[in-house]
């Protein structure tokens, strides 16, 4: 059984771990440069915002901030709860979670699931993130310009699982999971999402409902790629709507400014 590993970030990782490819490169027209990183086998969790661009003209700017800074925070939870991955920011309006063997991993396809299951499960707040899964080798490493240096990850299932998680189904699911068909293979749902079971005090071992249903084969069009299959996992169960991480952004503002930790710059 793999040891679970303590890596906080990216470069953290990369920091602490050695570099399968590290030069330095000297190109005639731009100078000197790096290129230093890891190559692995990993399954890459991409986890995008759908209602991004909606809420930056619906709420004031620092309610995004709050709104976007809320979300990191809880998928900072699923890390933390799960274990096995490391949190890479993409965008503001997306996250990437990095599963390896290098991370303490034992089946990184299964834990990225289960951490998605674990998100739909708990999305009180409603994020409602749309999450593609694909796996692969992809290389993390330091990218920028001298002193200016950060860390991202490059490969094919990063920019499959990005597109994965914007091929948006019809329907009106809580939450979507989207993977290759030929990578979730034969199983079912009741094999990776089994019902969650409990001790009543007055029924005993309770076994609560199915919550999640998987797609049928779906194919879609990519650039590049040409037309793949894939499958979808969704959850129907609605959390309720008061709990939004949308009206708690303006909540949490409102009560920002009357204690005083906000100056407007317009006054």
């Amino acid at each position: 059984m793999k040891t679970r590993q303590s890596y906080h970030t990216i470069e953290d990782f990369l920091i602490s771990h050695p570099l399968t490819v590290d030069v330095e490169v000297e190109d005639e027209w731009s100078g000197s440069f790096p290129v230093k990183g890891v190559e692995m086998a990993a399954t890459i969790l991409f986890a995008e915002l759908p209602d991004y661009y909606r809420l930056s003209f619906s709420l004031q700017t620092n309610e995004m901030l709050v709104y976007v800074n809320n979300f990191l925070a809880w998928i900072n939870k699923a890390v933390e709860t799960l274990g096995c991955c490391v949190l890479h920011r993409y965008l503001d309006h997306a996250v990437m979670l990095v599963f390896s063997a290098k991370f303490g991993s034992n089946d990184p396809f299964r834990d990225a699931l289960c951490t998605a299951r674990w998100m739909g499960e708990n999305d009180v707040l409603r994020f409602s993130p749309c999450i593609g899964i694909a796996s692969g080798v992809v290389t993390a490493g330091f990218t920028g310009i001298p002193k200016q240096y950060s860390a991202a990850v490059f490969g094919k299932p990063v920019v499959l699982a990005a597109a994965y998680a914007g091929a948006k189904p019809k329907g009106d699911y809580a939450m979507r999971i989207t993977v290759a068909d030929e990578e979730w293979g034969e199983k079912t749902i009741e094999e990776v999402f089994p019902p969650v079971e409990y001790d009543d005090p007055e029924q005993g071992r309770i076994k609560q409902p199915r919550t999640w249903e998987l797609g049928r084969r779906r194919d879609i069009d990519l650039a590049l790629a040409g037309r793949l299959s894939v499958r979808d996992i969704a959850s129907f169960i609605h959390w309720m709507p008061e709990h939004s991480a949308e009206k708690k952004a303006g909540t949490w503002f409102d009560e920002i400014k009357r204690q005083g930790y906000y100056r407007d710059p317009f006054d």
